[in-house]
């Protein structure tokens, strides 16, 4: 129903705003769409088709680039020219939030070791281990969104009426929370969602190969006498193809949304390869170990005990998550294959 795809587009503006003008903002925008589709059918003398409703939509505009219109908020990041503009900065501070409140989430955990091995660390030996952590994740986070940006820039039409979803991505909803009950389904892949994936795993890829190189980004000073077992080496390039294919699937979603089986199968063999990933892991026993002939190193046996020990509870629940998505997956993907022929709703969970 054309009706659907105007409470649709509605909500994903909406997403994009504050909760305390969002109400206020969506009603102007609804009774304006709605008024140019009544003056549209008393021209033509007859209830408007569904592509032209979307045409409408689409003078209207990309729902993030409407949505920074009404916010008051215009903040914007540039050196000389502009690297990150007021339509997608909201969204590019919430991931660089987020990022870094997992750095320093890790970073609080090994503190936490330390302090309880009988090695707290000092503000002097804290300081670099932080500033590492906030250059390596702003500059990540900047240079993908600066793509983002120019790419945007480059191609301002290239947008579909059809796969907008509400919210698009958890770090594209400046809020956090949906507007209506329940998730807006639309039978394709959103390219939001998409280019939230790249984002993300283009991140991951390059922390990890960095911190392969530099465990004092994780252990700080302890660095010298702890290290990860040689259990995780096995498994770097293993993570690193599921990444890829990652990128590669989001990249394929962007030109054909509709391939929503793509991203579904995806989705289920990266959970299943996890679940094996994780079953060799727990295996080993221990994931964190004293650095060998260092000088001091026995005296952090503690420390490696408890790193250790918050480590198996991390990868149980890692692994919970990995077995609930896999079933909910494989549940999608049989719904998807034995109904080929339902409406967008039916088809996506």
């Amino acid at each position: 129903m054309p009706a659907s795809i105007v409470d649709q587009y509605l909500k994903s503006v909406g997403s994009c705003l504050p909760e305390a003008q969002r109400e206020d903002i969506v009603r102007e925008l609804s009774d304006n769409i709605q008024s140019q589709i009544e003056d549209k059918e008393g021209e033509l003398g007859r209830s408007l088709q569904e592509t032209e409703i979307e045409a409408i939509l689409r003078q209207h505009g990309q729902p993030m680039v409407v949505a920074s219109r009404y916010r008051q908020d215009q903040h914007s990041f540039a050196f000389g020219p502009e690297i990150i503009g007021p339509v997608i900065f909201p969204f590019y501070l919430r991931v660089l939030k987020f990022n870094l409140g997992v750095s320093g989430l890790v970073m609080l955990i090994v503190c936490i070791a330390l302090a309880f091995g009988g090695h707290a660390m000092t503000v002097g030996s804290l300081v670099p281990a932080i500033l590492y952590q906030v250059v390596l994740q702003f500059g990540i986070v900047t240079a993908i969104f600066a793509v983002v940006e120019r790419h945007r820039k480059q191609h301002p039409e290239r947008w579909d009426v059809r796969g907008q979803k509400q919210p698009w991505h958890p770090a594209f909803a400046l809020d956090g929370k949906f507007i209506s009950g329940k998730k807006s389904d639309s039978g394709r892949v959103s390219r939001i969602d998409s280019v939230a994936q790249i984002v993300a795993l283009c991140v991951a890829l390059v922390w990890l190969r960095i911190v392969a190189g530099a465990p004092f980004l994780i252990f700080g000073p302890a660095a010298a006498f702890l290290r990860p077992a040689p259990i995780w080496q096995h498994f770097y390039w293993p993570v690193v193809a599921l990444a890829c294919l990652g990128i590669l699937q989001a990249l394929v979603n962007l030109v054909r949304p509709d391939w929503l089986r793509l991203m579904v199968v995806y989705r289920a063999l990266t959970a299943a390869a996890w679940l094996v990933i994780l079953y060799f892991v727990l295996q080993a026993g221990q994931w964190i170990v004293l650095v060998p002939d260092a000088a001091k190193a026995e005296g952090f046996r503690k420390t490696a005990e408890i790193l250790n020990q918050i480590a198996l509870y991390g990868a149980v629940a890692f692994a919970a998550s990995a077995m609930y998505n896999f079933v909910r997956h494989l549940r999608r993907l049989w719904r998807l294959s034995s109904s080929p022929k339902t409406s967008p709703k039916q088809q996506t969970a």
